[in-house]
């Protein structure tokens, strides 16, 4: 599956080593191919940096390098409102998916996402996505 992944999966992980959203990001580095533009990167980055996150920074930066090596790198994405999107910083995300094709973004919250899916991209949480691959 081609798969766009929301920056909140990542803080997840980092909290919670062996949960879902670590899970769900070790079955996408591992099986399939995650789509990534400069702008998704460095709302990771930014967000990783936040003081709240201060004790799990390292953690965060680890799997963001782990997942930007092994990326399909989309290109430059200017970002606009998106219909169904409640938090317009999500609209990269949604410009990424339907401009590559993917089959999923992967976020844990998909009340910001109103849609079901944007193009052929549908959105799903972390748990729902381990669902759809057998996970």
């Amino acid at each position: 599956m081609r798969l766009v992944i929301d920056c909140n999966i990542f803080i997840s992980a980092a909290l919670t080593p062996a949960g879902t959203c670590r899970l769900a990001l070790a079955e996408a580095v591992k099986n399939h191919e995650i789509l990534l533009s400069e702008e998704i990167l460095e709302e990771y980055r930014e967000v990783a940096n936040r003081k709240k996150f201060v004790a799990i920074r390292d953690r965060i930066h680890v799997l963001i390098e782990e997942v930007a090596l092994r990326a399909t790198f989309a290109s430059a994405v200017s970002s606009g409102e998106i219909p169904g999107i409640s938090d317009e910083d999500d609209a990269v995300y949604v410009i990424v998916a339907v401009n590559e094709g993917a089959d999923a973004i992967v976020t844990g919250n998909t009340r910001h996402f109103t849609a079901p899916s944007y193009g052929s991209a549908l959105v799903v949480s972390a748990r729902e996505f381990l669902d759809m691959v057998g996970g």
